[in-house]
């Protein structure tokens, strides 16, 4: 990889004196550098798309590169590329921002809640994911010296339990990456706080299967799991962003962070076509059907006492005047995560580099060939939709 394209280019000093007379200009993030992507198609409505991230240069071809992840997106909420930078003064929960990094669609960075501001990382392997940020160091800024919040979902499409990850800022990819350093005018934020602990970085899986909804003005059902907020907690630091385990219930009720193909099955109902569809029951660990919701009489629903039971999708159907439909539980396999970067007004560099890592959970010894013997004898299966 030729540090040209995505190594620190170092500007003059002369230039950088030029910059400094200028007070209404900053340091800004222009766009999204895809030297390293193979950037997916126009997706129909309807239809989905993915843009591959790889760990070298692809603009001549993906050649002997390797990819470990890719941004995706679904047409009409989203579309290609996947990611896109928005600059302008935002204010985020009282809090001033220079713009944000989200999904590329309609959105902007202050659009109401389930606008599809998140842009949806699949982590598909375990190695570097390289996204490379175009920087122009003299651009004219609505909101000089404020954070880029990040509107960051992570999706474990790995095939296997992730113990941990990490989010690092540096410059250059693949084996060409250096790490950010000590005052070299990029940095994750250390005064943009999120959520009701006012945390510089924080992680957690979605609301509706973990939350208290009296906590938060844009639900009125408690996570469908349980009412408390889960997720891996997260180590802050000036260029490194790492998680040190779970936090909450999700471990206790599914161990370490699944992938989408390990997740259960669940049954919905499409109430709103422009909303996420409501879980009201999952097929649990003992193949039973269990309706943790129900629905009154003018079908608005509720959390139940007490779950109820029943052996077949049919009998669950019957239960309910509404049309039902099976499905993974794909939000047991996306990781919300929140942080936001900070550029100095003055900076020597045209591009840097937000680096993904994911760990998986360390396999003893002997479970390998414990796991060879069951899938010889059938026992080794993957959770299909069901009709």
């Amino acid at each position: 990889m030729s540090k040209s394209v995505f190594g620190r280019v170092l500007l003059g000093a002369s230039f950088l004196s030029i910059l400094a007379a200028g007070a209404a200009n900053a340091a800004t993030i222009t766009g999204w550098n895809t030297d390293n992507v193979v950037v997916g198609p126009t997706a129909a409505d309807g239809e989905t798309g993915a843009s591959v991230v790889y760990d070298a240069d692809v603009t001549g071809g993906v050649g002997s590169a390797s990819t470990y992840g890719q941004v995706v997106y679904a047409a009409p909420e989203a579309n290609t590329p996947g990611l896109k930078v928005v600059n302008g003064d935002f204010n985020s929960g009282g809090q001033t921002t220079a713009g944000c990094v989200m999904a590329s669609s309609d959105a902007t960075c202050d659009s109401p809640f389930q606008s599809g501001k998140r842009f949806k990382n699949q982590i598909t392997g375990f190695g570097p994911i390289d996204f490379v940020f175009n920087v122009d160091p003299d651009a004219d800024s609505a909101a000089p010296g404020s954070p880029y919040q990040v509107y960051h979902r992570l999706v474990n499409l790995t095939g296997e339990a992730i113990s941990n990850f990490k989010v690092s800022l540096g410059f250059g990819v693949g084996d060409d990456f250096v790490a950010s350093g000590a005052d070299d005018g990029l940095a994750f934020s250390s005064s943009f706080e999120f959520g009701p602990n006012d945390l510089n970085a924080s992680s957690q899986f979605p609301f509706g299967l973990f939350g208290d909804a009296s906590t938060n003005p844009n639900f009125t059902l408690d996570g469908f799991f349980a009412s408390e907020r889960t997720g891996l907690n997260m180590t802050f630091g000036e260029d490194m962003l790492s998680s040190n385990g779970l936090y909450g219930p999700y471990g206790d009720i599914f161990g370490s962070w699944m992938s989408q193909d390990d997740v259960p099955t669940g049954a919905f109902w499409e109430f709103d076509p422009t909303k996420d569809p409501l879980l009201l029951a999952w097929l649990n660990e003992d193949g039973k059907w269990e309706q943790r919701r129900g629905l009154d009489q003018f079908d608005v629903a509720y959390t139940l006492a007490n779950p109820v039971l029943f052996d077949s999708f049919a009998d669950l159907q019957a239960a309910f005047n509404v049309t039902l439909f099976s499905d993974v539980i794909e939000d047991l396999a996306n990781l919300n995560v929140n942080y936001a970067i900070s550029l100095a007004d003055i900076v020597d560099f045209s591009n840097f580099t937000l680096r993904v890592e994911a760990s998986p959970v360390p396999v003893p010894g002997a479970l390998p060939l414990l796991l060879t013997g069951l899938a010889g004898f059938g026992f080794a299966q993957r959770r299909r939709k069901t009709a």
